[in-house]
């Protein structure tokens, strides 16, 4: 210890160029730990908000709920099951009414019963009581600026939805979501549009028209049970729906590897350094050997110095990321995870421990008598 804090004092600048690149990197590895992490909780945290065992589509969708379309029947033929019936449906809002670019914005509109399980819970306002009111999770309101009271105009159907409660943040596939009751979020329903359909017209709100068919996207199944995929239906895993979203895959995958390079590179380049630095120093150990100063001690020395600049480096890494997060716009997918975090700066320290073994067995192999030669 006493060594290795020595030799890091009397060759700081050195030593503070390592620390210099291992904060650089650290910090970029940080970095793109809390994007990836964002990115994955605007894919996935309205799913991981149902706490579903697993999901029920129509089977031959590609695993795709925004392409299933149920009958019904199903749901009442599992009733007995703790279960929950939910229609999904992509759509295009416009903000209070204004049609233009800076006002229109994508929205994944998902219709439940009130008394289901995965009902959001509201934080803010009131529960809908009149048709056309809807909850909008915060994602809305932190990045869109809505405020109770305000109205999303869809595209699809000209439907005039006023926001009365907003719940906790969740996305769908990126997209902000907003809550109304099961027939609302039909695909049928969103296609309607009394404007169009004089014929027909009746309120939007209240109801489609009687041809239309009764149909619901999937069905959420809160437990484990014995619910088995048919000639109908497609049972899947809610970590293998989550897998099979639109890039979702890709997207770990890719930030998966460049995390995981940027750590090996960071344990490389530090190896390096502290490789040079001990042939560098030749000499000096094959006079502390001479002095009795075995092997084993001089190489722990090197290891220590290796973890205690990791350290160093990593903790101020790790600040600057928490300072930058603080300053970035809500819009920036960004979410720090600490168990993430952890395990990152753990492996980078492990890594770098390894690549300073390459010096330990250096600092072994060196003879005393053919250095002073």
């Amino acid at each position: 210890m006493f060594l290795a804090l020595k030799e890091i004092k009397k060759e700081k600048k050195r030593f503070i160029l390592i620390i210099s690149i291992t904060v650089l990197i650290s910090y970029l590895v940080y970095f793109l730990m809390g994007l990836a992490y964002g990115l994955s909780q605007d894919n996935t945290s309205e799913i991981e908000r149902w706490n579903a065992e697993s999901i029920v589509l129509k089977s031959g969708v590609n695993k795709n709920i925004l392409s299933s379309q149920l009958d019904k029947d199903i749901y009442y033929d599992y009733d007995d099951k703790e279960i929950s019936a939910i229609n999904i449906a992509r759509t295009v809002g416009y903000l209070n009414g204004e049609k233009s670019d800076d006002t229109t914005e994508n929205f994944v509109l998902i219709g439940m019963r009130q008394d289901s399980p995965i009902y959001p819970e509201v934080l803010e306002g009131r529960l809908p009581e009149n048709s056309g009111e809807i909850i909008g999770s915060m994602s809305i309101k932190n990045e869109l600026n809505l405020k109770l009271g305000d109205i999303i105009e869809l595209s699809s159907n000209e439907s005039k939805l006023k926001i009365v409660g907003f719940s906790q943040e969740a996305k769908y596939s990126v997209s902000p979501v907003i809550y109304t009751d099961l027939e609302m979020a039909s695909q049928a329903m969103m296609l309607f549009n009394p404007n169009r359909n004089s014929e027909q017209a009746i309120d939007t709100y209240t109801t489609p028209t009687p041809n239309m068919p009764d149909l619901i996207s999937a069905i959420i199944v809160h437990q484990n049970n014995d619910l088995k995929s048919n000639d109908d239906v497609e049972v899947i895993p809610v970590d293998e729906f989550i897998l099979a979203l639109p890039g979702y895959l890709a997207q770990v995958l890719t930030f998966g590897l460049m995390i995981g390079f940027l750590v090996l590179i960071s344990s490389i380049i530090l190896g390096v350094f502290m490789y040079i630095i001990t042939n560098q120093k030749r000499q000096t150990f094959a006079i502390m050997k001479i002095q009795g100063i075995s092997s084993s001690y001089i190489g722990k020395s090197v290891l220590l110095q290796t973890v205690i600049l990791n350290i160093i480096g990593i903790s101020i890494g790790l600040g600057l990321n928490l300072i930058s997060a603080y300053f970035l716009p809500t819009a920036v997918p960004f979410e720090i995870n600490g168990l993430y975090y952890f395990i990152i700066a753990l492996l980078m320290l492990l890594f770098s421990i390894v690549g300073a073994l390459f010096s330990v067995s250096s600092i072994a192999k060196i003879d005393p008598l053919e250095v002073l030669e």
